[in-house]
């Protein structure tokens, strides 16, 4: 659940005043210990806290995790399921040391299996605490240790023709996923031909995401943290330019590799896809994880599903498709009805997003995301999110329900 490679000063791509370790401790002995060996390194750009983890939740719900985190979980019950919570909220590269008075193989193991790095006793030894935090901050030769590395799930919006709001959906998915699900989101423009994205949250960007593509060996950490803008505190936008006298030169495995780096720094990488039937298109829908296909209620929308169909078939596993149908109620009675498209498509759709086109435009030229709205198309967008997100919406109460204390 939480990442086993080092950590080091270097802000990861699309961080902003990213603390490379905080400790959250529940007694001032422990608070003392911490800031000693703080000291006594000289470590610049760490804190020490009183609160234990429940502080440390609460932190990470609110901004960017540190680096690196030790946290206490004396009278945490049950902490496996603190521990859990904790990796629900903190960035996929997070590296973990745990501490507490309980001395229990049990724990020990279920906190391992957690992907915590390290577990100690308290009171803590102080030639054993400084050897597990040197671990924990890569200052040491490393343990060798098996763990799995939470990465960031992938998931690609494309439409089946242009006009039916592909474009505006993963921005909303990726701007939700931010704001209402307290997530880190990387928001991938591979529409070269538009920048639409941008313009739909209110930035401005350059052409990195064509040198990206097309010098995938320049790619590492530090040009992500360069190229990627950031629209607000969790959600990061990559996106370029093409220029119709010079095509794109596409390196075959550079989008590979830069959702590859990107999913080890964003719980979320949301890739707005040309409709294109190219190879970028091609290798986004293979590459993700959750694959949401936006159409319409036209023939012309369902003809181009029927194309773009066989790519979608045969997912492997893990792999999800999401048919989201956009733009209901735009055709009146001339619409092809839901029953009649599913159908002739032969897939179910996953979501309906009505149509509302004052609110939309007004939205978009505000720089304001639907899904922040109240609204119809603001509570389907979210229902989107809880099927994303692998969680669902808690059933409305009854009235008799709502006067129960």
């Amino acid at each position: 659940m939480f990442s086993d490679r080092k950590t080091s000063t270097e802000l990861g791509p699309g961080t902003v005043r990213r603390e490379t370790f905080a400790a959250y401790v529940s007694d001032e002995a422990s608070q003392r210990a911490v800031q000693h060996y703080i000291a006594d390194l000289s470590l610049t750009n760490c804190s020490v806290h009183l609160g234990g983890i429940n502080a440390a939740i609460a932190r990470c719900e609110r901004e960017a995790s540190p680096q690196a985190l030790l946290v206490d979980l004396t009278d945490a019950e049950p902490a496996a399921t603190k521990v859990t919570r904790l990796a629900e909220f903190c960035d996929p590269d997070v590296v973990v040391l745990a501490i507490g008075d309980r001395n229990d193989v049990s724990l020990f193991r279920n906190l391992m299996r957690a992907g915590v790095r390290d577990y100690l006793v308290k009171p803590l030894p102080r030639a054993l605490m400084q050897e597990a935090l040197n671990d924990l901050l890569g200052i040491s030769a490393p343990v060798e240790r098996v763990l799995t590395q939470r990465l960031g799930r992938v998931v690609t919006v494309v439409g089946t023709r242009g006009g039916v709001g592909a474009t505006t959906i993963a921005t909303n998915i990726a701007w939700g996923l931010a704001n209402h699900k307290h997530r880190r989101v990387a928001l991938l423009d591979l529409d070269l031909t538009s920048q639409a994205c941008g313009l739909m949250l209110g930035v401005s960007t350059d052409n990195a995401l064509r040198e990206a593509l097309e010098r995938p060996q320049r790619v590492d950490s530090l040009f992500l943290d360069r190229a990627m803008v950031p629209c607000d505190q969790r959600l990061y936008l990559l996106a370029g330019k093409d220029d119709p006298d010079d095509p794109i030169k596409l390196a075959p495995e550079a989008l590979p590799h830069l959702i590859s780096l990107l999913r080890k720094s964003f719980h979320y990488v949301v890739i707005d896809a040309p409709r294109t039937g190219n190879a970028l298109m091609r290798q986004a829908l293979h590459l993700a994880g959750d694959r949401a296909i936006v159409l319409d209620q036209t023939m012309l929308s369902i003809r181009d599903m029927l194309q773009l169909k066989g790519l979608l078939e045969e997912p492997r596993e893990g792999q999800e498709n999401f048919l989201i149908l956009n733009r209901v109620g735009e055709s009146g009675k001339e619409a092809i009805t839901i029953k009649a498209l599913e159908e002739t498509v032969a897939m179910k759709i996953s979501a309906t997003v009505p149509f509302d086109a004052p609110n939309a435009v007004s939205a978009s030229n505000a720089g304001i995301p639907a899904v922040s709205g109240a609204g119809p198309v603001g509570k389907a967008l979210k229902n989107i999110l809880e099927a994303l997100g692998g969680t669902l919406l808690e059933p409305p109460k009854r009235w008799w329900q709502r006067l129960a204390p």
